[in-house]
């Protein structure tokens, strides 16, 4: 019976909280609908051509938050359940994965959402600070080349478990890693599965780049 409460409650916390709509909101105020404007995104790329720097800055940083704080969240909470199997940082990346899904398929906008990149490195970094420094430092520096921000995502979550793997070897410790690896793998898949319209332009030339 707990056993179904330890895995109820990051699904819960994970995809509501992921499911908060930020950009959306934000271009409500602004009469603008994200759904329908641009790439119909309501991520931070989005924003940030749509509405400028100042909201694009918001979202991206409320929607790290969102992921961040969702898989902390579950393991505190969950820990507060008696369980007689340590089940490690499974908790934390149930919630990872469902806010990213949240995100991309927010119950709030009719299934709508963004393509789960700012959140998704929220809950890297929530989940080992190591792998979202590294994770973000090829994010940053593939965008600062390419300037394309798609393409940054991309290169990103693909890396990102391979990342994880060599951690985990270089802390001996590959057996309580492997749920975040394993994360790593279905979130790298997922999110690229988002931007597979991104993936076309930028084959075409056609991706919009990005201004430091």
């Amino acid at each position: 019976m707990f056993f179904i409460f330890y895995i109820l409650i990051p699904i819960l916390i994970g995809y509501f909280l992921g499911s908060i709509p930020t950009g959306f909101i934000i271009g409500k105020f602004k009469g603008i609908d994200l759904t329908k404007e641009g790439s119909g995104s309501i991520g931070a790329t989005n924003t940030l051509r749509l509405l400028g720097k100042r909201a694009g800055i918001t979202v991206l940083i409320i929607d790290f938050l969102k992921g961040f704080i969702a898989p902390i969240l579950a393991l505190k909470l969950c820990n507060l359940i008696p369980l007689a199997v340590n089940l490690g940082k499974l908790p934390m990346v149930i919630a990872a994965l469902f806010c990213i899904i949240g995100h991309s398929k927010s119950i709030w906008i009719g299934f709508k959402g963004g393509k789960s990149a700012a959140s998704g490195a929220g809950t890297i970094f929530a989940l080992d600070w190591r792998l979202g420094l590294i994770t973000f430092s090829i994010w940053f520096l593939t965008v600062y080349i390419s300037k394309y921000s798609s393409l940054g995502a991309l290169v990103a979550v693909f890396t990102c478990p391979f990342t994880m793997i060599a951690l985990s070897f270089k802390d001996n410790d590959f057996q309580n890693s492997i749920w975040i690896v394993l994360y790593c793998f279905i979130a790298a898949i997922y999110i690229i599965w988002k931007h597979k319209e991104n993936i076309k332009r930028l084959i075409k030339g056609e991706e919009s780049k990005v201004k430091f």
